[in-house]
């Protein structure tokens, strides 16, 4: 056996033993990282979906401020309306008196 050989069987030994040794500790680690990656998913998933109720939400929201928009303008014309309709009134009251 050539000298190479014996110290690459010597480093894959060393490395079979500490992966025995330390199994517990190693599959205690992986099933936390699998538990922390399945709420990574999980979390992805409700920001996808919150996401997606954001983008619905905000196209009613729209409707919504076009809707009141709309009202704000008629509503600000009738009240010009009937405020030149008072002062019509009130000059001519003050007019006749």
């Amino acid at each position: 056996m050539k000298l190479r050989d014996l110290f690459w069987f010597a480093t894959g030994a060393t490395i079979s033993y500490q992966l025995v040794k330390n199994r517990e500790p190693l599959k205690n680690e992986f099933s936390e990282t699998k538990q922390l990656t399945e709420g990574i998913q999980s979390n992805v998933s409700n920001i996808k979906k919150n996401i997606e109720i954001i983008q619905e939400q905000r196209v009613l929201l729209n409707q919504l401020l076009e809707d009141f928009s709309y009202k704000a303008r008629i509503f600000s014309q009738q009240a010009n309306a009937s405020v030149e309709q008072i002062q019509t009134i009130w000059s001519e009251k003050s007019n006749h008196e």
